[in-house]
């Protein structure tokens, strides 16, 4: 393989040649940067009339990661930047058989993250979010006490996932919280809990329940400002 830096169309572009058949475009974030992979047999030619044919489709992709502030996948990497109770940390890998478990260092804002040999972006991302499910389950009983006595309400049982939405509350008083609450400032943790405490009187988002809300947690809109963030 091969790479180097060509410009076409005014678009500054990292060149790959591979061992493929086809041709493959990205635009990446966080920046916008434009990849392209190309066959070794394919001329410069060829390349800049692919770029140019779909130059308006990377100039909107640009834009739209450019104005969304859209990051970069995590790769799970030394020095990588990790939200813990809403402070950046800077990621550690240990490879080695002493430590199971990730140790946080506030002072230095460093997460040591232990890692077998070998290990995918797959298994860093799965051992990280073992440990914000384990964070955020020591957070629950402290906010959970603080927010029942608040809204006056007790649920059957709280659980902790991964999911689309930062909370959820089902009709028989069960309450599923999004792991990713670990990585937020500690404030937003007592939002979303009395928010779904709520639902447990109205179950819906209506007037009612926005009533409720001002009344229990007067500055939510906000915390839920910080939260989707």
């Amino acid at each position: 393989m091969t790479k180097e830096e060509i410009t076409i169309e005014d678009i500054p572009i990292t060149l790959e040649r591979k061992n493929i058949k086809n041709m493959y475009l990205r635009v990446l974030p966080p920046n916008g940067e434009v990849k392209v992979s190309a066959p070794l047999f394919l001329s410069y030619e060829d390349i800049s009339e692919f770029i140019k044919s779909r130059k308006e489709w990377i100039l909107k992709k640009q834009e739209l990661i450019l104005k969304n502030e859209i990051k970069a996948p995590f790769k799970y990497l030394n020095g990588e930047k990790h939200p813990l109770w809403g402070r950046e940390y800077a990621l550690q890998l240990i490879k080695n058989s002493t430590i199971k478990r990730v140790v946080v260092d506030k002072e230095k804002e460093i997460l040591y993250l232990p890692v077998p040999n070998r290990s995918t972006i797959e298994k860093r991302e799965r051992i990280l979010n073992e440990f914000y499910r384990q964070e955020l389950q020591n957070a629950i009983p402290p906010v959970l006490g603080r927010c029942s006595k608040i809204v006056g309400k007790q649920p059957k049982d709280i659980k902790v996932r991964k999911m689309k939405n930062w909370g959820n509350c089902k009709k028989d008083g069960r309450i599923t919280l999004n792991l990713n609450l670990a990585k937020k400032d500690p404030i937003c943790l007592e939002y979303v809990m009395i928010h779904e405490l709520c639902h447990l009187i109205e179950f819906n988002h209506g007037k009612k329940f926005k009533k409720l809300m001002d009344k229990y947690c007067p500055n939510w809109k906000e915390i839920k400002k910080i939260l989707n963030e």
